[in-house]
């Protein structure tokens, strides 16, 4: 199975093992011709071109990241999509919720 698009009328249809590797455009007032051989060279130059993975950079230095929420390996700073954070913030804000969940575990448990 394979998705053509036609590029005169612009409608797209799936060419089947059944169908003839050459023919017309299923659409009624279309006369374009189909050839099998063309239309899977198109498709796999097009999917050869696409990039692999998708490159982040990091918004304060921008060099090249892994991810979006990721520590950047070259400035040190946390990256949460396109806001930067110190680590010594981080600490602190992880420090202060478990500060706070003990504190009501312990009213909880009292």
């Amino acid at each position: 199975m394979l998705k053509i698009q036609c590029p005169k009328c612009n409608r797209s249809f799936f060419w089947t093992d059944e169908m003839p590797t050459q023919g017309k455009c299923p659409t009624p007032d279309c006369e374009w011709i189909y050839d099998i051989h063309k239309e899977l060279g198109k498709n796999v130059a097009h999917h050869e071109n696409k990039p692999k993975f998708k490159i982040y950079y990091c918004p304060f230095c921008q060099s090249e990241i892994t991810s979006k929420i990721t520590i950047c390996s070259k400035c040190g700073h946390v990256v949460i999509g396109r806001k930067v954070l110190r680590k010594s913030y981080v600490f602190l804000a992880v420090c202060l919720i478990l500060v706070l969940l003990s504190y009501i575990l312990n009213l909880l448990v009292k």
